[in-house]
């Protein structure tokens, strides 16, 4: 829990840069490299989800990012692995903390 707070404080800075970049790509309307879902985007929609678990809020300046997992989390592969087990109950950080 220490530096939580500064930590999730500091976010929306940092979630900037990927605000930025999904609008030049279809005014946010595509994914974050290209026209294309490619490993890029996976591996975002994770830290976007695994900050949405610490604060869900995190996300509220940042209508594309918001935008973007909502429509990544309803692809149906990836909305049924999101609902699976395997997801819902691993952790996400050392301390068995969420």
């Amino acid at each position: 829990e220490a530096g939580k707070e500064e930590y999730l404080k500091a976010l929306p800075e940092c979630l900037k840069p990927f605000e930025t970049l999904l609008s030049q790509n279809e005014g946010g309307q595509a994914f974050i490299v290209g026209s294309q879902i490619s490993f890029a985007d996976y591996n975002l929609l994770d830290l976007l989800l695994i900050h949405q678990v610490l604060s869900p809020s995190c996300l509220d300046s940042h209508p594309l990012l918001l935008a973007y997992v909502k429509r990544l989390s309803a692809r149906p592969k990836l909305k049924a692995f999101l609902a699976s087990p395997e997801h819902v109950n691993r952790p996400i950080n050392g301390n068995g903390k969420q």
